[in-house]
């Protein structure tokens, strides 16, 4: 008997026919409005479900999310609830935020912002600019969330020779890329530490507005904050109060609160700040990665295996 597969989100399109050699499914693909049509029939969901999918899906089953984040579970009390297996797609990220995230971090300690704005006024000025150029090679990175996004930024921060600390909700041992991951409780001591502070947790009831304006103030005059992982987790209007009083040497933000950015946003105008539109995870070789993932989840699926990146839906990861 084919199972049937229901694809709806952005890549769903994309990545058709990448599921034309898996055997017996029959996919659909349809728009987030038409899901009610085809859910009654739909035993295999890919995409973020809304909150009534669970109640009219009868023969739902497993929902395979396109992204790590699975932040919608708590807009889905029902799937909860339910016996509905939901896995992510955890790993399939790492490389390219890691990417995203040192380029932002570069972007910030060589000026590149500042050079782009003289470049685009024709006008050339290196005194400033000069001086207070700086390199990471041996600034100490505190990593807050050390999952898969955690562990894909620090492979690149080791290899640019800088020093790793990392916090995490679950303790992990043996982790070859640091010495010591901290339970959560020293958040605020890893942040007077670090140099450079990224946020690449997953954004729970734990996690939300973790970074709050306390933890902001914690973090050193000289350091500069990149956030890669879901918005929530950092008061927004904290950082920017840090930014224009001095307090942080930068930021670099590719996810916020609310998306898009609203005109209104503080963010906008805030010095010192490097937005970019939620393009960290962005790239060819990740949607091939996540089409891998599901393909092999569907092959296990069938044949009645465990699934990869199977999600605590408890806990939100």
């Amino acid at each position: 008997m084919s199972l049937n597969v229901l694809l709806s989100s952005l890549e769903g399109e994309a990545f058709f026919h990448l599921l034309n050699d898996v055997p017996g499914i029959t996919v659909t693909t349809c728009k987030r409005n038409e899901i009610p049509l085809h859910a009654p029939e739909t035993d295999i969901f890919y995409g973020a479900p809304s909150a009534e999918l669970i109640g009219i899906a009868p023969r739902l089953k497993w929902i395979q999310a396109p992204s790590a984040g699975v932040e919608f579970v708590a807009r889905v009390p029902d799937l909860v609830a339910s016996d509905v297996i939901l896995t992510n797609t955890r790993g399939a990220h790492g490389p390219s935020i890691g990417e995203h995230t040192l380029a932002l971090l570069l972007a910030m300690t060589r000026h590149i912002p500042e050079s782009m704005e003289q470049q685009r006024r024709k006008h050339w000025e290196r005194g400033t600019l000069y001086r207070t150029a700086r390199e990471i090679n041996g600034l100490t990175m505190g990593i807050v969330g050390f999952g898969a996004l955690g562990k894909g930024i620090a492979t690149r921060a080791r290899a640019m020779e800088m020093e790793l600390l990392a916090v995490d909700a679950q303790a992990i041992a043996g982790e070859p890329l640091i010495d010591e991951v901290w339970p959560v409780s020293r958040l605020e001591e890893m942040l007077s530490l670090s140099d450079v502070v990224v946020v690449s947790a997953p954004l729970t009831p734990g996690t939300t507005n973790l970074l709050n304006a306390d933890m902001i103030r914690a973090i050193k005059k000289d350091a500069y904050l990149i956030v890669v992982s879901r918005g929530g987790i950092v008061d927004e209007d904290a950082v920017v109060d840090a930014l224009e009083s001095g307090a942080l040497a930068g930021a670099g933000i590719d996810v916020t609160a609310q998306e898009p950015l609203p005109p209104e946003s503080r963010l906008w105008d805030a010095p010192r700040l490097i937005l970019t539109p939620h393009l960290a995870g962005a790239s060819a070789p990740k949607e091939r990665r996540v089409v891998e993932i599901f393909k092999e989840n569907l092959i296990r699926f069938q044949n009645g295996d465990p699934l990869l990146n199977v999600v605590d839906k408890s806990k939100g990861y």
